[in-house]
């Protein structure tokens, strides 16, 4: 090669001025050199950082784009200011490039790096070292070896038939952290709007010694899931991502407001994103421009990483990337978060990401919008004006469907917050009527136990110690005793054959035979005048005291458990209740039971007695014939439960045979009360 040396056409000073204007961080320069890589159709941009001196890191950036020869160094790279849409290598409306500067941020990374191009007819190396020049000297590329042994990048660069490499050395990372690191490939993904730009661009990062080189895909990183509403206007359908209905609120509320809510689909035909506007040309003539917003806008359901996680296992954020809302330009970032042109002061405006482009913004037929940094733009500008005008409508309707819904679930919180409010001081209402009408019950069941202590103790007790005079009467009513057991026995033998429904004098025979055989018991053993028929007494203690001193006595091998739940004072005929406590006792014997349950209980006017054995119950047995006359499942005469019924209905009362949980027969005696 006869030149060996391509001087700028800028001196160091005023390079070095611009460069440090143009960028705020590497990252932004390295975005600039991928946006040289895409104006030279290159399929695919690779970006590799080698972190293991991170005060003299390695940056390098290539492509697979067309190369540039000697004539393109000369005549177009070493050009800074040249426009590159003027040129013949103009990509119709594609090319990002136009002020000829980006190939600064070359120089902002590092004061010496190395270029690497090779296109269909030739390849050649160069380098830019500023190190020790004068501002007052003017930097050049200088021609080199074309030896790719100090490219970390080399197997990969020699596989590419076309493009440029540029490789930097030492760039000063050191303020960059391990998280701010790890998000590099997503905001380096924020830098080019993906259905704009027809380019992968792949990135790998060597931090320590032994890490392979891997290339990999950047990705954008955007969570659709974990979004409430949306403005989608582009037709690439984002907003058939978002979920039909999500979480905006943590588990741990009522789950009655605890609910997914449905998303919304604002509609775009409300927002006049495509119109004209009056703006001057290069050539100071006024004209109608037609602007085009095309983008997606929304609004997440929340800040709160819990709530996220519940729509969304993937929510989790990548730090140093909060949500914004980018504007492109071209298909290139040109703001990163556009929220802070809206200025919107609203508690929602952090809940805002989306992805616009206006490209009217670097329209080749006006001035440049852009400040002289390059990242950001005059908000006096007519195109700014507009925009935010646009977007912030769309804006405020995303906030206000979240507003709206917030409120909501508010509402719903604080109906139920005064539903329970008022509950509590209804119960306490109740809890005071019925702490009083306990006292007042109190009062009558003190007033009636007085009552009954004053007769009980004008009286002896129903059943006391046999006396001698007693055990004499006894033994003169055994024969009394054994022709009735005879009676009942024969009535049992006549029922079966002539039959009971024809001749119901036989059940009226039976019942009295029972009612002799119960008095002959209870009469040996009480002082009771046996003249007078019905006693008015407490019904519980006599059963009670029947219980405990009759019936415990003759079956002494049955345990008997017996509780008793208030009192029940009646006039009642103590024949037909110690018949029925001895036929419940008979068939309980011969059940083979070894234990009897019996519950006395009155309680809010429900009056029941329930006597209940572990036996052998109901074995296979119709439990509504149980009653009948002459039926027996127990072996016996079968006249015993057919008596007990008769006796439960004199006493205006009813019963009921269940089977019990425990395999034995449970019997239930209801009483009315009496007027």
């Amino acid at each position: 090669m006869n030149n060996q040396k391509i001087p700028f056409n800028f001196t160091y000073f005023a390079m070095k001025l611009l460069g440090k204007n143009l960028y705020s961080s590497p990252w932004t320069a390295v975005s600039e050199i991928v946006a040289n890589g895409i104006d030279a159709g290159a399929q695919n941009v690779y970006i590799l950082i080698d972190m293991r001196n991170k005060e003299k890191a390695v940056v390098e950036i290539f492509d697979d784009g067309k190369g540039m020869s000697y004539k393109d160094l000369s005549e177009k790279y070493t050009l800074i200011g040249r426009n590159k849409r003027l040129g013949e290598d103009n990509r119709k409306g594609k090319t990002l490039g136009r002020k000829g500067i980006g190939k600064l941020a070359a120089l902002y990374l590092s004061p010496q790096y190395f270029i690497y191009t090779k296109n269909i007819e030739e390849q050649s190396a160069w380098c830019v070292n500023t190190k020790d020049i004068l501002d007052s000297d003017v930097p050049a590329l200088i021609s080199i070896d074309n030896n790719t042994d100090r490219l970390i990048s080399k197997e990969k660069w020699s596989t590419l038939n076309t493009g440029t490499m540029i490789h930097l050395s030492d760039v000063d990372l050191r303020k960059i952290g391990p998280e701010r690191l790890k998000s590099l490939p997503v905001m380096l993904s924020d830098y080019y709007l993906e259905t704009t730009i027809a380019c992968s661009i792949f990135f790998s990062i060597i931090n320590n010694e032994g890490d392979e080189i891997e290339f990999k895909k950047i990705e954008k990183s955007i969570n659709f899931q974990t979004m409430y509403a949306i403005f989608d206007n582009t037709g690439y359908g984002y907003k058939s991502l978002l979920k039909q209905r999500v979480y905006l609120t943590k588990n741990t509320i009522d789950k009655r407001v605890d609910i997914p809510r449905p998303t919304v689909v604002l509609n775009e035909e409300r927002y006049c994103c495509r119109n004209k506007l009056k703006m001057t040309n290069l050539q100071g003539i006024q004209q109608e421009v037609e602007y085009n917003l095309i983008g997606w806008i929304g609004i997440h359901v929340s800040l709160d990483s819990d709530i996220l996680k519940r729509n969304s296992e993937n929510s989790k954020k990548v730090q140093n990337h909060p949500n914004s809302l980018r504007l492109y330009v071209r298909g290139k970032l040109a703001v990163n978060n556009l929220m802070n042109y809206v200025a919107s002061t609203a508690a929602f405006a952090s809940y805002i990401e989306g992805e616009i482009s206006f490209d009217i913004l670097d329209d080749d037929s006006f001035e440049d919008a852009s400040t002289s940094s390059r990242e950001g733009y005059s908000i006096s500008d007519p195109r700014i004006k507009k925009l935010i005008e646009i977007v912030n409508k769309i804006i405020t309707s995303l906030i206000n469907e979240r507003t709206k819904i917030g409120n909501q679930i508010n509402n719903e919180l604080k109906a139920i917050e005064e539903e329970r409010r008022l509950a509590e001081i209804e119960a306490i209402k109740k809890a005071e009527v019925a702490e009083e009408r306990s006292i007042k019950e109190q009062e009558k069941r003190q007033l009636a136990e007085e009552k009954v202590n004053k007769l009980q103790s004008q009286n002896n007790t129903i059943f006391s110690a046999i006396t001698e005079e007693q055990q004499m009467f006894s033994a003169k009513t055994h024969l009394i005793k054994t022709n009735a057991i005879s009676i009942r026995n024969n009535i049992s033998t006549l029922a079966n054959k002539i039959g009971v429904e024809k001749y119901r004098e036989v059940g009226a025979i039976a019942i009295s035979t029972d009612k002799i055989l119960s008095s002959l018991k209870y009469s040996a053993l009480a002082k009771f005048n046996i003249e007078d028929e019905y006693i008015q007494e407490d019904l519980f203690v006599f059963c009670n005291e029947y219980l405990e001193n009759v019936l415990k006595k003759q079956y002494f091998n049955i345990a008997f458990e017996i509780k008793v739940v208030g009192k029940y004072y009646r006039r009642f005929n103590p024949q037909y209740i110690t018949l029925i406590l001895d036929n419940f006792m008979s068939n309980t014997e011969k059940s083979k039971a070894s234990e009897v349950f019996v519950n006395m209980i009155s309680f809010q006017g429900d009056i029941t007695i329930e006597f209940a054995d572990n036996g052998e119950g109901f074995i296979g047995t119709d439990l509504s014939t149980i009653f009948d006359f002459g039926y027996s499942n127990t072996g016996g005469t079968g006249i015993g439960l057919y008596n007990i019924k008769r006796a439960v209905e004199k006493m205006n009362a009813t019963i009921s045979a269940y089977k019990n949980e425990f395999g034995g027969a449970t019997f239930i005696i209801k009483f009315k009360l009496e007027k």
